[in-house]
């Protein structure tokens, strides 16, 4: 079974990924890990040497390989991938997606936390911040929503998350 964690930055997908992967004894695979790792640099210096364009072109190149040399995973992609080239569909035809869901200002406290590690949002102050994550998650929402299934987050246990994906992997399984 291959399965994808989409949402925007800071909703867990990497997290979740890794303990649902152990669960299920499936390959864990980070599409961004996997692009640092191709590139030898970070996702910060990508985009600020080479620019988004070059950076979504790489990342839409690597999707397609994982989706389809891949047979059983657990994939991680980042909070944009679902939302350029047409990487939606592609995500939908060959994986099983899963949309883990939550409020902007949850992910706005979290991204607050860790944003000199994300190369959007590590030069905004506290309130540019907040209105680039309301602003942003609206345009993307539309994208996540085309998931396969939807996970609401918010308020829950990483344990409870994984526990509701399995069980709608079950669900999948029977139909």
């Amino acid at each position: 079974m291959k399965i994808t964690l989409i949402g925007y930055m800071g909703s867990g997908k990497t997290t979740i990924g890794k303990m649902l992967s152990k669960k299920l004894n499936l390959d864990f695979y980070d599409l961004d890990a996997l692009l640092v790792k191709k590139k030898n640099d970070s996702i910060c210096n990508i985009f600020k040497k080479k620019g988004e364009l070059f950076f979504r072109k790489t990342e839409h190149s690597m999707l397609k390989k994982i989706l389809k040399k891949k047979n059983k995973y657990v994939l991680s992609v980042g909070g944009g991938t679902p939302c350029f080239y047409n990487n939606i569909y592609l995500l939908n035809k060959y994986s099983n997606t899963f949309y883990l869901k939550t409020d902007s200002y949850t992910l706005f406290k979290r991204l607050f936390l860790e944003k000199k590690t994300r190369p959007l949002i590590s030069h905004l102050s506290k309130n540019e911040l907040f209105r680039f994550v309301i602003k942003h998650l609206y345009k993307r929402i539309y994208f996540y929503e085309k998931s396969l299934e939807r996970v609401n987050v918010y308020g829950k246990s990483k344990n409870d998350i994984v526990k509701e994906i399995i069980k709608s992997i079950n669900y999948l399984k029977l139909s």
